[in-house]
C-alpha cells in the first residue's frame, strides 16, 4: 500500500509507547537508565500492537536507543513484515532523571518531598544537581531535565520533518519522550509536561499538513483499545473529576456504539447543552445509566462549561467522580486546550471526530488537568482507524 502522501507536503507520524517494562512492573523511575527491559506481557501487548498497525506502510521508523523501546519496535517489525530499516537515535531516549532513576515511586515521594512536588507542579522549573561531566573537576552538574528533554525533541523534529516530507512515520519511544513530541508539535510549553498521559503501546497520531512543525495537528492520542486498555488508568491514585468528552453530531449508530463501549463504565453526572442535539445522545448514551444525574449547561460560553468542571474536580478531589459531557467539538476543544496550556484560538490544531471519546482527568487545583486520551474510538469502530491510517487523509 503506497501512501499517499508521496504527491504533497503533508506529513503524518505515528508515535507508540514502548510495552511494559520490568521497572513499570515493579513501580521504579526509569528515566534514562538502560537497564530496564520488557516484560513478558510487553512483548505481547508489542506484537498486538504490530497487528494493530499492520495494514500501514511506514516510510521510515525510528526508535529510542534504549532497549525497552527498541525490543518494542521490533516486536512490532516482526509482525508488520516491513523491509523498512528501524533507525536508532539518542534524541529520543526518556527524560534523563540521573537522582531517582531506580528508585521506588512511593520511595521518591517520601524522601524527596520537595522536589517531588515541584517536579510534578513546575517541572519546568525542576532541576537535580549530581555529578556529571564536570565530576573530575571537583564540581556538581545542574540539570533540568524537562528543558533538556524538549530541546533533544525539538533537534530530531528539525532533523527528521525535512528529510520525509509527505511521508509516514512510525516513532517508538517513551512516555516522556512522546509527551515532549507531541507537546513541541503544537507549541505546548514544558511547563505542561505531566498534562498528557500516555499508556504503555498507547497510540498517537499527529499531522503535519505542510511538513513543518509549526503546522502540526493532533488526530489521535493514547489509543489502547488493542492492548484491552479501553479507557485510560486514571492518574495520581485515581481521584479528582473524569470528564469523558463526546462531541455532539455523532449518528445514531454511533451513539449506539459509544452507549455500549461506556455500559459497564460508572458514570455520577452528565453535562450537555441544552441547545443543541446533544440532549438525544445524552438519553442514548445514558440507557444503562439510570442513577446518573443529568445537568445541562445552558449558554454556549465556554467559561460556564470550565466553572462547572472546576468545581465539582474541587469537591469531589479524593475519589475518582465520572461524567459525561456532550457539546460542540469547539467547545471540547477549547476544554482540552485550557487543560493543555494552549491558547483557545488555537483549537483548530486538535482533529476531534464525531463518534469518539476524549477523557480529561481533574486532580484539584494543586495540578494542571490530564488530557488521558482524545479521539478513543468504540472496540466496535476500530475499523474506522484503521482506514483513516491506511489511507492516509490529509486534513487541511
Amino acid at each position: 500500500m503506497r501512501s499517499k502522501h508521496k504527491d504533497c507536503q503533508a506529513t503524518r507520524v505515528i508515535l507508540v509507547r514502548h510495552g511494559q517494562s520490568t521497572y513499570n512492573a515493579l513501580g521504579l523511575y526509569q528515566g534514562s537508565s538502560d537497564e530496564s527491559v520488557l516484560t513478558q506481557l510487553g512483548r505481547s501487548d508489542a506484537q498486538k500492537t504490530g497487528e494493530f498497525l499492520k495494514g500501514i506502510t511506514f516510510d521510515a521508523i525510528y526508535s529510542s536507543s534504549l532497549k525497552r523501546a527498541q525490543e518494542t519496535a521490533q516486536e512490532i517489525l516482526k509482525v508488520i513484515s516491513c523491509h523498512t530499516k528501524l533507525r536508532v537515535t539518542d534524541k529520543l531516549r526518556e527524560t534523563d532523571l540521573p537522582v531517582w532513576q531506580g528508585l521506588a515511586f512511593a520511595y521518591v515521594r517520601e524522601t524527596f518531598p520537595a522536589e517531588y512536588r515541584l517536579w510534578k507542579q513546575r517541572p519546568h522549573e525542576f532541576w537535580m544537581e549530581y555529578a556529571g561531566s564536570l565530576e573530575r573537576q571537583g564540581r556538581l552538574q545542574k540539570f533540568f531535565p524537562a528543558l533538556d528533554l524538549y530541546q533533544r525533541v525539538r533537534e530530531f523534529w528539525q532533523e527528521v520533518l525535512p528529510r520525509h516530507q509527505g511521508q509516514t512515520l512510525l516513532l517508538v519511544t517513551h512516555g516522556g519522550t512522546n509527551r515532549a513530541l507531541i507537546s513541541t508539535a503544537l507549541g505546548i510549553t514544558p511547563d505542561r509536561y505531566h498534562c498528557i498521559q500516555q499508556s504503555n503501546c498507547g497510540i498517537s497520531i499527529l499531522n503535519f499538513p505542510d511538513g513543518s512543525l509549526a503546522s502540526g495537528q493532533l488526530e489521535v492520542m493514547n489509543c489502547n483499545a488493542h492492548v484491552g486498555e479501553h479507557l485510560p488508568k486514571p492518574q495520581e491514585g485515581g481521584k479528582g473529576l473524569r470528564l469523558l468528552l463526546v462531541p455532539s453530531g455523532t449518528n445514531a449508530a454511533q451513539t449506539q456504539n459509544i452507549a455500549n463501549f461506556l455500559q459497564q463504565v460508572r458514570i455520577e453526572f452528565s453535562l450537555s447543552s441544552a441547545i443543541d442535539s446533544a440532549q438525544t445522545a445524552v438519553q442514548q448514551i445514558l440507557q444503562h445509566h439510570r442513577e446518573t444525574v443529568q445537568l445541562e449547561v445552558l449558554r454556549a460560553d465556554i467559561s460556564e462549561w470550565q466553572t462547572a468542571t472546576t468545581t465539582r474536580s474541587t469537591a469531589n478531589s479524593e475519589q475518582l467522580i465520572t461524567g459525561l459531557m456532550v457539546a460542540s467539538e469547539a467547545t471540547i476543544a477549547r476544554l482540552i486546550c485550557h487543560a493543555i496550556g494552549k491558547n483557545l484560538d488555537q483549537s483548530e490544531q486538535l482533529l476531534l471526530k464525531t463518534g469518539s471519546i476524549s477523557c480529561l482527568q481533574y486532580l484539584g487545583d494543586r495540578h494542571p488537568p490530564i488530557l488521558q486520551a482524545m479521539n478513543l474510538t468504540t472496540a466496535q469502530s476500530d475499523s474506522i482507524l484503521m482506514s483513516d491510517l491506511s489511507t492516509n487523509t490529509v486534513l487541511n
